[in-house]
């Protein structure tokens, strides 16, 4: 009984043991286990600190990260074609600093400061846009006018910043093409157009000039409408023929060009001599000539018939602008109204020379009351008449005959002074014929001589003394003698 009584009292002793250790197992895993959520939160409330910190925290000993500002500003950049230029792109604090440049939406750069001069090449497709070696700056060698223009620089960062610089090119004037319309042959009547395509920067001024018979002289607004680059002149006429000028000026240089414009015009027809004087069997040249451009067709008839260039009759010699017509008379149906006419694209034009026996009058003038004239006459003179009229007066001719030259000559100069004639002073009007054995020529051109009134010369009273070889003039002394003499 008794070692019953004890084997129940060591079971229960073994089982309180046995509970004790379980539950101080336990405790030992729940306290382990609350240490580690303490920890657990203890981490996230500090990650939410320093989370509380980056958004602004009040804790003082934590550094704030800045962002980057571009210490530049905005500049216009003047540069000469051909040179090079650096646009400035600073920023602080550079540290770490990434920028863009770029224009007209085109990138020239993307990097850092630490890049080293790269070339952009790979960017704008040229090999003259550069970062300068150790800095955010842009440098542009042999600067092209296409360069000029507005340049960006942007920092990559969160709140962007950017500036922009202007690049203006300073190029030297240059005349790309100066033309006239119809190439420089403009027929008369049509409209002249000047034009003159310049480049340069700053843009240059055109200023236009003209070479003509009166030297050169600049073209204003009374000579044709202008515009920007070209100048119009209307219903152009022979006298515009000549060079035109176009000058482009700037600050920076000038440069000029010139082009030739020749107005064309119907052929204008001009004869040496409109009357010509022959003989029988006496050869006679006739002469014209085509001073207008386009080169003109010479033609010749004879009293309104076609001369074949293959006539026997007749010998037609043509160089370029100028014909002669030789003819040898050999009855008087040879002598007659010879035509010379020409025709080019824009039209025609013809003189007449009459080849005649009568005298041919040319040249005649006068100098002072001294006339003179030419006469051309194959056959002997045989009168020579002055014809002339007071211009103030009633109008009546009068004739003076005029000495026949001697000797017998195809062409005579006559001289004449009117004061061998006797004429009252006045203003005439006076011409000239000659007539030979065939007839009288034509009346000679006009001229206008003033014939001065001669002066009268007075002499003075003389006293003549018996025996004198000479003469005295009465003097105040004698007259005390006088007066004895009377009273004697």
């Amino acid at each position: 009984m008794e070692l019953r009584r004890l084997s129940i009292c060591i079971a229960f002793f073994v089982f309180a043991c046995l509970s004790q250790g379980s539950e101080a197992r336990h405790s030992i895993e729940r306290r382990a286990a609350e240490d580690v959520n303490y920890d657990l939160l203890a981490d996230e409330a500090s990650d939410d600190e320093a989370q509380n910190d980056a958004d602004g925290g009040n804790d003082a000993d934590e550094e704030i990260e800045e962002d980057a500002v571009i210490t530049t500003n905005p500049t216009n950049y003047t540069v000469t074609v051909g040179k090079s230029v650096r646009l400035e792109c600073k920023a602080s604090p550079s540290e770490g600093v990434v920028v863009q440049w770029t224009r007209k939406n085109t990138k020239y750069f993307i990097g850092t400061l630490n890049e080293v001069e790269q070339n952009l090449k790979t960017y704008t497709g040229q090999d003259r846009f550069f970062i300068v070696a150790n800095s955010t700056d842009l440098l542009i060698k042999n600067v092209q006018p296409e360069d000029s223009g507005a340049y960006k620089c942007e920092i990559l960062q969160m709140n962007g910043v950017s500036i922009e610089h202007n690049v203006v090119l300073l190029e030297s004037p240059k005349i790309i093409r100066f033309f006239a319309s119809d190439n420089g042959h403009v027929p008369e009547g049509r409209d002249l157009l000047l034009t003159c395509e310049v480049s340069g920067s700053p843009p240059p001024q055109i200023l236009w000039s003209w070479e003509g018979n009166q030297g050169n002289q600049r073209l204003t607004e009374k000579d044709g409408e202008f515009t920007a680059n070209s100048v119009f002149i209307r219903n152009v006429k022979p006298e515009n023929s000549g060079k035109y000028y176009c000058y482009v000026l700037n600050n920076v240089g000038s440069s000029q060009a010139e082009v030739q414009v020749q107005v064309l015009r119907k052929p204008r027809v001009h004869v040496h001599r409109t009357i010509v004087n022959s003989d029988l069997n006496v050869e006679a040249v006739l002469e014209c000539s085509i001073h207008d451009e386009p080169a003109a067709h010479i033609r010749w008839y004879k009293d309104g018939r076609r001369i074949e260039d293959s006539s026997r009759q007749y010998s037609v010699s043509t160089h370029g602008q100028h014909s002669n017509l030789t003819v040898i008379p050999t009855s008087d149906l040879d002598f007659g109204t010879f035509t010379c006419e020409a025709e080019n694209n824009l039209g025609k034009h013809n003189r007449s020379i009459d080849l005649v026996q009568s005298p041919v009058v040319e040249d005649f003038g006068n100098d002072g009351p001294k006339l003179f004239w030419t006469i051309h006459s194959h056959q002997p003179l045989e009168e020579i008449e002055l014809q002339l009229r007071e211009i103030d007066g009633e109008g009546e001719w009068r004739t003076l005959r005029v000495p026949l030259p001697e000797g017998r000559r195809h062409e005579y100069s006559i001289v004449y002074s009117l004061e061998d004639a006797d004429i009252d002073a006045g203003k005439y009007e006076i011409t000239v014929k000659v007539k030979n054995e065939k007839n009288w020529s034509e009346h000679s051109n006009p001229a206008i001589v003033d014939i001065e009134a001669q002066p009268q010369y007075i002499r003075p009273a003389s006293v003549y003394l018996p025996g004198a070889g000479h003469s005295i003039r009465p003097h105040i002394v004698l007259i005390p003698l006088i007066y004895l003499l009377v009273r004697l």
